[in-house]
């Protein structure tokens, strides 16, 4: 994986908007588990917090936590992704495996529903495993409005219409963060490029053109800075 570690003007942006969206003080004391799926935002969230870690409290440990579900021909080159990530920051990473196709008996739940309640109870596995307080995941201020349009196109009271809430508590004594909640995926997408990271894509022309022979290997993408 190519890198590029020089600060930028991107690079600064982000990280002062990242560190803003954190808890106070003492974040980076305990292990910080961090949701990584090997998508471009949950790859941005982790570079950002191995940097602010670094720089906050030497010897501050972030843990990757991924879920590899069945939803998803490409989940075994998102976990070679993450783990290879992992190995190059010098970061310990959990890989679950996520049985989301197959029901465990809650009524009246759908697949992405499902999907989510088994994601979090993975991660508050992890975080309470590994002693964290919190557990940080990497929806953006695009999801949050995506959130919102879809919770009023069905109807949400007012108080659903306030969307993701910036941190709530995921199990008791762990905390689920979202401190990228107010920065866009262009500021996201932006600091990869200054980067020069990579990431897992989905969804993507390149995806869509792609080759038999080609889909079955792991799909990774970066951004030229501009």
């Amino acid at each position: 994986m190519g890198t590029s570690d020089e600060p930028t003007t991107e690079g600064t942006a982000f990280l002062a908007a990242l560190r803003a969206g954190l808890p106070g003080q003492g974040v980076f004391g305990p292990p910080l588990v961090v949701g990584v799926s090997g998508g471009a935002d949950s790859v941005a969230l982790l570079l950002g917090l191995h940097a602010l870690a670094a720089a906050a409290a030497p010897g501050g440990r972030l843990v990757i936590a991924h879920g590899r579900h069945d939803l998803r021909e490409e989940a075994g080159a998102d976990a070679d992704f993450v783990a290879a990530l992992a190995a190059e920051l010098g970061l310990p990473c959990v890989i679950g495996t996520l049985r989301v196709r197959r029901s465990d008996g809650v009524r009246g739940e759908g697949l992405e529903a499902r999907a989510r309640r088994i994601r979090y109870a993975f991660l508050a596995e992890t975080a309470l495993e590994h002693g964290a307080r919190h557990v940080a995941v990497a929806h953006t201020a695009d999801d949050q409005a995506e959130t919102i349009l879809h919770r009023a196109l069905r109807g949400t009271g007012l108080a659903g219409l306030g969307g993701m809430r910036p941190a709530r508590e995921l199990v008791p004594g762990v905390a689920l963060v979202r401190p990228l909640v107010g920065v866009s995926r262009a500021a996201v997408r932006g600091y990869l490029a200054a980067r020069a990271r990579p990431w897992c894509g989905r969804n993507s022309s390149a995806v869509r053109n792609a080759s038999s022979a080609s889909s079955r290997r792991p799909r990774w993408y970066s951004i030229s800075p501009m």
